[in-house]
């Protein structure tokens, strides 16, 4: 299914082209793409804020809806990549398992990746929610739904704009943190890793690029460290936290910032 998604993409040469159907794969990609960042990365990976359990569910129900799997098996493995960055044990490092299979492989390794311990803390404490469970297990749903919904309004146009071409593109923006930002761009920070700052996979993933900042303070709810570095993710989050919808948003620690 992923390699069919992957080639669908191609669609797109053969169905007509207008700036409609092009404001329709930027929102189809980046509101996923917050959904993956705010939900899978920033909430369930690293705890970096609070919000109640609808806001939960339906961020995480976008998110999953990008056809990256389930937030518990995203999040849960992301754990795992910064327990060991760069090391044995990291699932996907270019340094120790080579670029294609940083890339793509690993995502596609259900031998070895298919589940996750339970004492993973992704896991462990939020597998209790039944409706984030569901989500985990028939990730395939929020998907489907999306593909089937874009159809039923817009015809073919619609699922290979809305659908297809988001979804490839997406995937890669996320895959590209896990590559690109461990071998090209600037290092801020003298972290233990290879992690990198880089402008255009953080225009891409939504903020998701300033990863050497990251590396540094896994926390905070940005990842853009200075209001230069373009981070769409913080900006919803400060918006939910200023209605009064997120709340124990995790700052930047002024001692960050001194080094």
């Amino acid at each position: 299914v992923f390699w069919i998604v992957q080639a669908s993409a191609l669609l797109v040469f053969v169905v007509p082209f207008s700036a409609g159907l092009v404001a329709l794969w930027a929102v189809s990609h980046f509101l996923r793409a917050i959904g993956l960042t705010l939900a899978f990365h920033r909430y369930f990976a690293h705890r970096a804020f609070k919000m109640n359990r609808v806001a939960q569910f339906v961020w995480a129900f976008i998110g999953t809806a990008a056809m990256q799997k389930g937030p518990l098996w995203w999040a849960g493995h992301h754990v795992n990549h910064h327990k060991y960055a760069d090391r044995e044990g990291d699932p996907h490092s270019p340094m120790v398992s080579g670029i294609y299979y940083a890339h793509i492989g690993w995502f596609l390794n259900d031998t070895k990746h298919d589940t996750l311990e339970a004492t993973n803390p992704v896991v462990r404490d939020f597998s209790k929610f039944p409706e984030i469970a569901f989500l985990n297990t028939y990730f395939f749903v929020p998907p489907l739904l999306l593909a089937v919904a874009l159809y039923a309004v817009g015809g073919f146009p619609w699922l290979v704009w809305g659908f297809c071409l988001p979804t490839v593109t997406l995937a890669h923006a996320t895959f590209a943190i896990n590559t690109v930002n461990h071998l090209f761009g600037t290092r801020r920070f003298d972290t233990i890793d290879e992690s990198r700052n880089n402008p255009f996979t953080a225009f891409f993933a939504v903020g998701e690029g300033w990863h050497n900042n990251h590396h540094r303070y896994q926390r905070a709810a940005r990842n853009g460290f200075y209001w230069w570095e373009f981070d769409p993710t913080w900006y919803v989050i400060r918006t939910m936290q200023a209605l009064g919808l997120a709340w124990d948003v995790q700052p930047v620690p002024a001692r960050i910032y001194a080094e």
